[in-house]
């Protein structure tokens, strides 16, 4: 790969602002795909630093793999029971803003909550170029509240960006939305590094879903699934394996009054490498979650070879299908409990599965290639960024 520095002496100096980093899975999806990318850039040849709030005491700065440096800011809840959205930290802006100056490239990954908003809104008078990636999360709402940020706040965010990266056209069209012009926009994917491990047929089927247990990941639905799936002879057990957000309550109640307590295992809050340690063990990695744009977990389950069971309304569904990385279903318990008992019958069909899911990362969603789509389009937007500087110099002389 061409270096980050392209044909200037030093590499390209980017700045990754995440939002919330931790302690633990609160971070979510986001912040590891904050991770993922500031490491396959610094490995890449870039100078990276990424910045993230931290709920409570601010861990020492760290390095990501890959060579990136991490820095940590606190954040507080302005009030009891504030969520992501409304944790407060100036310090983190405040760096944002003074670390722009000497950065070549500033990349949001941006949401509505206060840490990146903030940030970004201290963008307008820098000298880097500013990137934004919304993952899905800027999207035209009907709830009032949101509306009067959008109004007041979100619409003129959103001019400050130079570029913004994309996941889906249902993403793009809510920016269109929110005032971002279609040309101003790139497509990229989610990614994850070459794992180093690799899934193995377990001798007694176990199906796995590892995803926070919130009402859109529908874990609940997975247990009626499960317990359908018992009841019509299935011989397996049945993982849950992520933080508390609102359905765990509701998944002991049904696990409760299945009569199938002993074939449940409710692991918790797992760390990555956990994480990927249970998806290489498992039949296969489940996830029926509903409106799902693109989900991080189903990446790193495809570069570890783990047969797919998605939901339809998963936006990695069509590419999956196609490549014949997964099985598609409903999300709804009848359809996911038939597709279970359906690969679970067939050790054949998990192979080519899971080759297939492994095959397709490398392709479509490996870190390196990433990385270099990344650094492609950061010195497009420098070197526009420098001409316009020059001819601004030129105009003022």
């Amino acid at each position: 790969m061409a270096s980050a520095g392209d044909s200037q002496d030093r590499p390209l100096r980017v700045l990754q602002l995440g939002g919330l980093a931790g302690p633990g899975a609160a971070a979510g999806g986001v912040w590891a795909v904050a991770r993922m990318q500031s490491g396959a850039l610094a490995a890449a040849g870039a100078a990276v630093e990424l910045a993230g709030g931290w709920l409570g005491p601010s861990p020492a700065p760290a390095t990501v793999p890959g060579g990136a440096q991490l820095r940590y800011f606190r954040v507080r809840r302005p009030f009891p029971g504030a969520r992501l959205r409304g944790l407060v930290s100036l310090a983190l802006p405040r760096f944002a803003f003074a670390r722009a100056r000497s950065a070549d490239v500033v990349h949001v990954h941006l949401s509505r909550d206060f840490i990146t908003t903030a940030s970004t809104l201290l963008l307008r008078r820098r000298g880097a170029a500013v990137v934004a990636q919304s993952h899905g999360m800027l999207t035209p709402s009907d709830a009032l509240p949101v509306r009067l940020f959008d109004r007041l706040i979100t619409r003129r965010m959103v001019r400050i960006p130079d570029l913004w990266l994309t996941l889906t056209a249902q993403e793009e069209d809510g920016l269109r939305d929110l005032g971002v012009r279609r040309g101003r926009m790139r497509r990229v994917v989610n990614a994850v590094p070459e794992p180093g491990m690799q899934w193995e047929d377990p001798e007694k089927q176990v199906f796995l879903f590892a995803a926070r247990l919130a009402v859109r990941k529908q874990p609940a639905v997975f247990v009626q699934a499960a317990i359908e799936a018992l009841d019509a002879g299935l011989d397996a057990r049945f993982v849950l394996a992520g933080p508390d957000q609102g359905e765990a309550g509701k998944v002991r109640a049904l696990i409760a009054a299945s009569g199938y307590a002993d074939r449940f295992e409710l692991a918790g809050e797992l760390s990555p490498d956990e994480v990927q340690a249970a998806m290489v063990r498992c039949t296969a990695f489940v996830l029926p979650s509903l409106n799902e744009p693109y989900p991080m977990a189903v990446i790193e389950a495809a570069a570890l070879g783990v047969p797919l069971i998605v939901s339809t309304e998963c936006g990695l569904a069509a590419e999956l299908h196609e490549a014949g990385a997964a099985v598609l279903s409903e999300p709804a318990a009848g359809a996911l409990a038939e597709a279970m008992r359906k690969l679970a019958a067939d050790a054949s069909a998990r192979s080519v599965l899971g080759s297939n899911a492994r095959r397709v990362h490398r392709s479509v969603w490996s870190a390196e290639r990433l990385a270099e789509e990344l650094l492609g389009q950061y010195r497009v937007l420098t070197g526009a960024s420098r001409g316009t500087q020059r001819r601004a110099e030129r105009n003022a002389q």
